[in-house]
């Protein structure tokens, strides 16, 4: 494999969860929602698919609250006095709810979510209006709500997506901080700065569901939602438990810092659930192997650079044209090719005789 195809391998693998990051953001998330708010509608069967739940500030929603209302002792009438001039009057005229709607001590089961319903809440001013479903793994829901006052203009609020776990907290939240019970009110709301990674630590607090699905100072909301599985709940104490979902709709100044202040007006929620079945589930364990395989690639890096840098030094190159020192010898420069000169062919002339063949040898006798 070269080293270009190992290169573009890693860098993708990188990439990937910031292309998922990317296909999954609320932008993207509001458009998808915003398509899906159209279609055919059915009644919503009241108690068997929805459950319609309110929160008002003049019912704090104990079975034995109706016991002891009348019985209240007073050290001296001073204490009374003081006593009468701190209630607050409520404005019924600005509370429509009616009692079966926050007199729920019996909680129904419900039907899986499978069918789109459209209905309308009225929600009174410092009041909280929910709608409790029961969401299935196998379907998409989408969920769009517009808020409006009695004149049709639009009216900020807050709206948040909860657990059967999470509502309880918030329920608890809304009583505490309306009867001012032992001044828990004002502990919960000195600890309404917590971050959110501590705030499953939070024993007094409440979030939402996945630490997402809340949508505040608002008018419009559309969101979408998909379950891994069924959603349930596990404690020590009272073993796993299944978990229902509430669409919270909230018109009172709750303990968030962010959140929208009581409108002065009662609010109408129109609600519109869309329901889509899925045809392909991915299994819960593809979020966890992808996430390994970042790790992975991201640890290896340091490891592929070290191996290049390593490789780089087994190359052995001749260096050119360094200056001569005491270290490293003069390199003289080769001497440049020798090209031999042809040789030509002198023919010699023949030898001259000077002599005959034919001459004879005279010797001479010695004398005697």
């Amino acid at each position: 494999m070269s080293s270009y195809v190992r290169v573009g391998s890693i860098t993708l693998t990188l990439l990937l969860p910031i292309l998922l990051l990317a296909l999954s953001t609320p932008a993207s998330m509001q458009v998808q929602a915003a398509d899906s708010c159209a279609g055919d509608t059915t009644p919503v069967r009241w108690n068997e698919t929805v459950q319609r739940l309110s929160l008002v500030p003049f019912h704090n929603g104990n079975w034995w609250s109706g016991f002891d209302d009348d019985v209240v002792y007073y050290e001296d009438e001073k204490q009374r006095e003081d006593d009468q001039n701190s209630q607050i009057t409520q404005d019924l005229s600005l509370s429509p709810e009616e009692p079966w709607m926050y007199e729920t001590w019996m909680l129904p089961r419900l039907e899986p979510l499978e069918e789109n319903h459209y209905t309308t809440l009225l929600i009174g001013n410092d009041s909280v209006g929910a709608l409790r479903v029961n969401l299935s793994a196998d379907y998409r829901t989408t969920v769009c709500i517009t808020l409006q006052d009695t004149n049709l203009n639009p009216v900020n609020g807050d709206i948040y997506l909860l657990t059967t776990e999470e509502y309880n907290s918030y329920t608890q939240s809304y009583h505490s901080s309306h009867d001012d019970y032992y001044g828990y009110d004002e502990f919960e709301e000195s600890l309404s700065n917590i971050p959110p990674e501590w705030r499953s630590f939070n024993f007094l607090g409440w979030k939402s569901y996945r630490d997402s699905h809340e949508y505040e100072k608002t008018s419009e909301v559309n969101f979408a939602l998909n379950l891994d599985g069924p959603e349930i709940y596990s404690s020590f104490f009272t073993g796993t438990t299944w978990e229902d979902f509430y669409i919270v709709i909230d018109a009172w100044d709750n303990v968030h810092d962010n959140d929208a202040e009581s409108p002065d007006t009662i609010v109408a929620a129109s609600v519109t659930l869309i329901t889509t079945e899925r045809s392909f589930i991915l299994p819960p364990f593809t979020v966890s192997l992808v996430f390994l395989a970042v790790l992975l690639g991201t640890l290896s890096i340091p490891f592929i650079l070290n191996a290049k840098y390593m490789k780089a030094g087994l190359v052995a190159e001749i260096p050119q044209n360094i200056v001569p020192s005491l270290d490293t010898p003069a390199e003289n420069p080769p001497p440049p090719p020798f090209e031999e000169v042809p040789k030509e062919i002198v023919e010699l002339p023949p030898p001259i005789e000077t002599q005959s063949e034919n001459t004879q040898q005279v010797w001479s006798e010695p004398e005697s």
